[in-house]
């Protein structure tokens, strides 16, 4: 259990170190999910090398200091459909009976990443 702990740490370290030589910042604030210290890169995005996800900072006032652009939230959400998608079409296809209600849901999805993808083409 102890290297697993110590490899999970390391593993995050070199991470870290690589972000820091390509120019980025490793940050005070730690990841809320982790507690693995959060960086930033060149580009001002802020994440989590370990959990490998976007992270915004906010402060006690609430007001945003990283803003969520669009097209990352769209790309995000995207990605999530298209997972949500093939995870409907396998419980489909395991499924003995066909399911009207399965068959809604995947044309609901559809729906959602069709128009995920019209909104990134504008």
């Amino acid at each position: 259990m102890v290297l697993c702990a110590f490899s999970c740490v390391s593993q995050a370290s070199k991470k870290i170190a690589k972000v820091l030589m390509e120019g980025g910042k490793l940050l005070a604030e730690s990841c809320p999910v982790c507690s693995t210290p959060l960086v930033q890169e060149k580009s001002g995005e802020v994440y989590c090398v370990n959990c490998q996800k976007r992270v915004v900072i906010v402060s006690k006032d609430e007001e945003i200091v990283e803003k969520l652009s669009l097209p990352s939230v769209l790309a995000e959400l995207e990605e999530l459909m298209v997972n949500m998608i093939h995870k409907e079409v396998d419980k489909i296809s395991s499924s003995d009976k066909s399911s009207v209600d399965g068959f809604e849901r995947l044309n609901q999805m559809l729906e959602v990443l069709k128009r995920i993808r019209e909104l990134k083409a504008t």
